[in-house]
């Protein structure tokens, strides 16, 4: 079989483009279509799965970009902690062989979906870690009203709301003092940043939940931050609200054979050393 593929590097790593560039030609050489850019510029495209050369923060980037469309990604590690970009240099030819000879093996994962008004527009947006609620004055206590399936649950008196999904339970949401989940449940977890109240726990929700946080700062003239995966920022108006719902497709990872996420837990946060 014939695939098309992209291989997407951070033009700010050491050698990410000359390795894009050895790899695209190793794949022209095996009769792949490939198309290759840098993760700022890159525009959505159909392929059969794209590369990417960074390490987490460059593979966010593409996962937002190429999901909408369903293509399989598959990242590749040149970062310091590399969650997502599972599999390093060494082992790139090995996994394209392998998707040579046997296919391609995926993973599915949950995608966020986060809605909002901004600037007089409606914008809807999709995160592979987490949407994060704030005050836009970093510091200040702020109130989170939550609300799910349309029933006001509880009202938040923290530094922020993280909301991630198990890909993202071991970004923000574990440094909040989320618990980790595994990555392939459907489920989302609601992280309470500083709470002012011991008994406000992080939760763990269906997927099939649909949540919506409304953010107030104490001052009505300040605003609040939305934040997508730490990369896209959004000013908004004290008092706006932020509906949080399952993305309409998966995030698609090409599975990593050598690796189980065990491994990868093992190895990131050094367990047992």
């Amino acid at each position: 079989m014939k695939y098309s593929a992209g291989v997407i590097y951070n033009k700010s790593k050491t050698n990410a483009k000359k390795l894009a560039l050895e790899i695209a030609a190793w794949l022209k050489n095996n009769k792949f279509k490939v198309f290759v850019s840098d993760s700022m510029s890159v525009k959505a495209r159909k392929a059969d799965f794209v590369l990417s050369i960074g390490g987490d923060g460059t593979m966010l980037k593409v996962i937002r970009t190429f999901s909408p469309l369903g293509v399989p990604i598959k990242g590749i590690n040149l970062g310091s902690l590399g969650f997502l970009t599972d599999t390093d240099i060494s082992g790139v030819y090995l996994l394209l062989k392998n998707i040579m000879s046997a296919g391609i093996r995926l993973e599915k994962r949950v995608l966020i979906s986060a809605e909002f008004e901004y600037k007089g527009r409606k914008v809807k947006t999709i995160a592979a870690n987490d949407c994060v609620v704030r005050s836009l004055s970093g510091g200040k206590m702020i109130n989170v009203n939550v609300s799910i399936d349309k029933k006001l649950t509880a009202e938040y008196k923290c530094d922020g709301m993280i909301i991630a999904t198990p890909t993202g339970s071991t970004a923000y949401s574990l440094a909040a003092s989320g618990p980790i989940v595994y990555p392939n449940l459907p489920v989302f977890i609601i992280t309470p940043i500083s709470p002012h109240t011991l008994t406000q726990r992080p939760m763990i929700l269906s997927d099939k939940n649909d949540i919506i946080f409304t953010a107030r700062n104490k001052n009505n003239r300040e605003k609040v931050l939305i934040s997508i995966d730490g990369q896209e920022d959004y000013a908004l108006p004290n008092g706006s609200k932020v509906k949080i719902s399952l993305y309409k497709k998966h995030l698609k990872l090409i599975k990593n054979c050598s690796n189980s996420y065990f491994e990868t837990l093992k190895k990131k946060l050094h367990w047992g050393v």
